[in-house]
């Protein structure tokens, strides 16, 4: 076959990415826009770089949100690196700590925190 009739190589999300990610069975909840929009989820594969996220519906997602992982109050800075409905893979961009309050914090992170607090009380 002549190299100019060649077809590029299609690679998967999965096989994308950097490292492998253990699968896990957690609870999350995305949120974004001005208004705190949330969409619970389950995160399905996890590392210090990303996650496979599964959205429990149907919602129109931005390129940037934030994930609160429920079980262990960790918020996560997100973009969204491909979707297949009903699952995303997101790429993290910075991540915090919900369970210890800290003095001179931003509003925004005390509203996580109640957010966190709320889905971890169901």
């Amino acid at each position: 076959m002549p190299a100019s009739a060649a077809k590029p190589i299609q690679f998967t999300p999965e096989e994308q990415r950097r490292e492998r990610r253990p699968r896990v069975l957690l609870t999350g909840r995305l949120v974004f826009g001005e208004a705190d929009l949330t969409v619970d989820c389950v995160i399905r594969d996890l590392t210090e770089t990303g996650a496979r996220l599964k959205l429990s519906g149907q919602a129109v997602l931005p390129a940037k949100l934030k994930l609160i992982e429920v079980n262990c109050g960790r918020v996560h800075d997100c973009e969204v690196s491909w979707r297949r409905l009903p699952e995303i893979g997101v790429s993290f961009l910075s991540s915090q700590d919900l369970e210890t309050g800290q003095s001179g914090e931003s509003t925004e992170l005390k509203r996580l925190r109640r957010m966190w607090q709320d889905a971890k009380a169901r």
